[in-house]
């Protein structure tokens, strides 16, 4: 079976702020990271807010059982630390996304399952929402506000070590353990399920936007190493509303790495795409390209553990 899965995502967003920076002065500024190439900004959202969101998804809808979170005191004693049980073989984000316990013996489980968050196709184009924090009486004056907003296209980048999924060794719990095949194979599949149907981000309430992808590269690995990374990209045209994929990018990189791959699946929202006929045309015996409805259901029967 294969070592290791890859799953890119592209999504596009519409006037959101889904990981704030904090605040400067009254404006609650994006989340960015400065490109040393362009030199522009481009909007971030962080890997510890994309798993918690993921962990969301993964309760509500999914109907998993999470890992109860509550307070420790430091490694020295000195003040307190918010940290889950740290029982993989009972929680499912445990597993899957790691822990720290500090103490004798401190158990320590490095996350198999790795992201780095979205981040932005295209450079921040500097948007603000106004808004006014107001007292209803008439007592208190009007507190001014102004919120970052970005309509962009995300990318998100996934990479699930196989075979450390329900696998637990010395160091990480008391007995080292393995889930069964199936249990192990269902966790992976879950994790599925929540990326492709991920929803979260801050200021929801006041700026609703989906940010389920519509664009997947799902990728089966025979040794653990991303491939993909930044290479799913979109060409900066549209034509009718809709985007172009950089295909020659894309079919270069599974090329190059092709001795590593087992299998591809493509998955897109089809009317969504400009040059579909170019996406298509990189079908063969090892890249299976198709409908995001049609993704879903072939991941389903795809052999994992």
């Amino acid at each position: 079976m294969s070592k290791g899965i890859e799953i890119v995502t592209l999504t596009r967003i519409e006037g959101a702020n889904l990981n704030s920076n904090g605040t400067e002065g009254v404006i609650s500024v994006l989340k960015k990271i400065r490109d040393p190439l362009d030199m522009k900004e481009y909007v971030r959202v962080s890997g510890q807010s994309l798993k918690f969101h993921l962990k969301e998804v993964m309760r509500d809808a999914l109907g998993e059982e999470l890992s109860p979170i509550s307070k420790r005191r430091g490694e020295r004693g000195e003040g307190s630390v918010l940290v889950s049980e740290g029982k993989p073989e009972k929680y499912i984000d445990d597993d899957l996304f790691g822990y720290m316990l500090a103490g004798k013996p401190t158990l320590k489980r490095t996350a198999p399952v790795r992201t780095n968050g979205l981040i932005s196709l295209f450079p921040y184009q500097e948007d603000r929402d106004f808004g006014v924090r107001y007292d209803p009486s008439g007592e208190e004056e009007h507190n001014i506000h102004e919120t970052e907003i970005s309509t962009n296209i995300m990318r998100g980048n996934f990479f699930i070590e196989v075979d450390r999924v329900g696998v637990f060794v010395k160091g990480e719990v008391e007995k080292p353990s393995t889930l069964d095949k199936s249990e192990r194979e269902r966790r992976i599949r879950s994790l599925f399920e929540a990326i492709l149907t991920y929803h979260g981000g801050g200021h929801l309430s006041r700026f609703f936007t989906k940010v389920y992808p519509e664009a997947v590269v799902v990728v089966f690995l025979k040794r653990k190493i991303p491939i993909v990374g930044d290479n799913l990209r979109l060409r900066q045209e549209t034509k009718d509303g809709k985007y172009f994929m950089d295909v020659p990018l894309l079919s270069e990189v599974l090329k190059t790495f092709e001795e590593y791959i087992d299998c591809v699946y493509i998955g897109i929202l089809e009317n969504k795409f400009a040059n579909l006929d170019e996406i298509k045309s990189l079908a063969n015996d090892k890249i299976h390209v198709m409908s995001l409805r049609e993704l879903k259901e072939a991941l389903k029967g795809q052999p994992i553990v």
